[in-house]
């Protein structure tokens, strides 16, 4: 895709506060249709990051680019503004408005957005139209907010912790929506603490750790950067038989299930068979992006595991 039709390029943002440094020559790009998952530990510069983009803080050095526009201080043109879809982890509205005065409000910004029952619908609060936001749940006073960060039909939509209060059901309703926001075309940005939102939504992951970007890959690439696989079988060695096989790093049993983790399962797997032939049940898979993820945000080599 060409540079200047990207939705989204980040180059070499870096952010201070006083004597703490919270980005650090943050590079990244997104393209149409793309969903792109920034994970990260509490205090790793996501928050930072996202406000960066949208210019609601000054960066020290750097520059973000928005549809091949160069942004310049904090102002973002009424054009471009049309163009983006916003939803920040610490979101609020008037507490006295009922959610279809919300949607109402909302939709009037934009020339050729989304109607007020039709964002309603998108919120799934149609039983809650006449509802004030202040006696909403946690949970669909996200979906509003949600709905309304798609108000005008956005290309680009920026999340930030989207399905924070949610119960699963909602979580994967919204789930759904973006899929279907990504098969229009949209490009997404989205920051979550939940691996497995993570793992389900993402085409790439970018891992930020103190403010750095130590990973950069896909959630089948992230996995892979870990040396070992998982092996789960039944078996009727010992575990000192077990721990014996070639390559195996680590042993765990749970009822009858043996779990191994291994840095080379060809080897361990073939044998295990040649020493017990009525092994049942045997698995062999990556690791979990939990698994990496921890693996990563707690090394100290971290800058030299990147991926992509």
């Amino acid at each position: 895709m060409d540079e200047q039709s990207l939705p989204l390029q980040v180059r070499k943002l870096s952010k201070r506060y006083a004597a703490k440094t919270v980005l650090v020559d943050v590079t990244m790009e997104l393209t149409a249709g793309e969903i792109l998952c920034i994970l990260g530990p509490n205090g790793a510069g996501k928050t930072t990051l996202i406000s960066a983009v949208l210019g609601l803080i000054k960066v020290d050095s750097g520059e973000v680019s928005l549809f091949g526009q160069v942004q310049e201080g904090l102002v973002r043109s009424p054009k471009l503004r049309q163009k983006l879809g916003v939803m920040m982890q610490i979101g609020s509205l008037s507490a006295n408005l009922t959610v279809l005065e919300q949607c109402d409000l909302f939709s009037s910004y934009y020339a050729n957005g989304y109607s007020p029952t039709e964002l309603v619908q998108l919120a799934g609060l149609e039983e809650h139209s006449h509802q004030r936001f202040g006696r909403l749940s946690g949970g669909q006073k996200q979906r509003l907010l949600f709905a309304l960060a798609l108000a005008g039909k956005p290309q680009l939509l920026l999340l930030d912790e989207p399905t924070l209060g949610m119960d699963v059901e909602a979580r994967r309703n919204l789930w759904q929506q973006i899929r279907q926001l990504k098969q229009q075309g949209v490009a997404v940005v989205l920051t979550t603490h939940y691996l497995d939102e993570a793992e389900q939504l993402a085409d790439r992951i970018l891992v930020l750790h103190q403010g750095a970007i130590i990973a950069n890959g896909s959630p089948f690439e992230l996995k892979a950067l870990m040396h070992y696989k998982v092996i789960q079988c039944s078996s009727a060695l010992d575990d000192t038989t077990l721990r014996a096989l070639p390559a195996v790093l680590t042993l765990s049993r749970d009822n009858n299930t043996i779990t191994l983790h291994s840095s080379h399962a060809e080897q361990t797997v073939k044998a295990l068979l040649n020493q017990d032939s009525a092994v049942s049940q045997l698995e062999v898979r990556q690791v979990a992006l939990e698994q990496a993820f921890l693996q990563l945000t707690q090394s100290p080599a971290h800058d030299e595991e990147q991926a992509g």
